[in-house]
């Protein structure tokens, strides 16, 4: 069995607001000082324009769900001791979806900034802004010569859906990527209650998920690490 590192903060990229918490709250406890890196809180060109699943969240405009859920997310990591940083790119509800290489670069600037220890990153599951987050950054990471640890938590949501985790790792290892699963120290009753106090902060979205929408953050966090064979060790 092989374990995460066993303590320190790090740098988790999130593709929208709520991801993080939902997929490594647990880890993010158990790790105060991190940063959250959200890639799309971003307001698209349009404010005013309302999309279906804005209106699901209880919102008017876009210009308004974007700021309701940035203080969301703000409340959500205090209660985790994590601090966010976002970055201006627009979720593809909004049409707006950045090039891959745009990500990775505002990324590598991000990781200059930062310099952490170590970072967690979504396995990229079903959206297509979280397969493209992962993607950019792969692009912007991997390859580094410092000895940066990379950590891959599953999505959480797409994770249970029938087949999605399965064949996103049969993907991973068609492309030369063994994939070797990783695990946490047991969590204890007060990083629980901690993710689940932070999950509760995102009120917008689990209106939209509906009472059980969102059942799977309460599942145990699962996490990965991947390499080509001959960098197995």
């Amino acid at each position: 069995m092989r374990w995460l590192p066993p303590s320190g903060p790090g740098l988790v990229v999130s593709p929208h607001l709520d991801d993080a918490v939902f997929g490594c709250g647990g880890w993010l406890a158990s790790r105060p000082g991190s940063v959250v890196a959200t890639v799309f809180a971003g307001v698209p060109d349009d404010p005013s324009r309302a999309t279906d699943w804005d209106r699901r969240c209880g919102f008017t405009s876009a210009g308004e769900a974007v700021a309701v859920r940035l203080d969301e997310d703000r409340r959500a990591l205090a209660r985790l001791g994590a601090e966010p940083r976002w970055l201006a790119f627009t979720d593809s509800q909004y049409g707006q979806e950045p090039t891959r290489a745009d990500v990775a670069q505002a990324l590598r600037a991000l990781l200059e900034r930062e310099n952490p220890r170590w970072l967690l990153l979504p396995l990229g599951l079903f959206h297509s802004d979280h397969r493209l987050v992962h993607e950019a950054a792969v692009d912007a990471f991997a390859g580094r010569g410092d000895g940066l640890d990379l950590v891959f938590w599953e999505d959480a949501l797409y994770r249970g859906m029938p087949g999605v985790l399965q064949a996103r790792l049969a993907e991973l290892l068609a492309a030369g990527q063994v994939g070797t699963p990783l695990f946490d120290a047991p969590p204890n009753s007060a990083t629980l209650a901690a993710k689940r106090k932070a999950v509760s902060a995102y009120a917008s979205q689990l209106r939209a998920f509906g009472q059980h929408g969102v059942d799977d953050v309460d599942r145990p966090e699962r996490y990965w690490r991947f390499a080509p064979p001959e960098q197995q060790p």
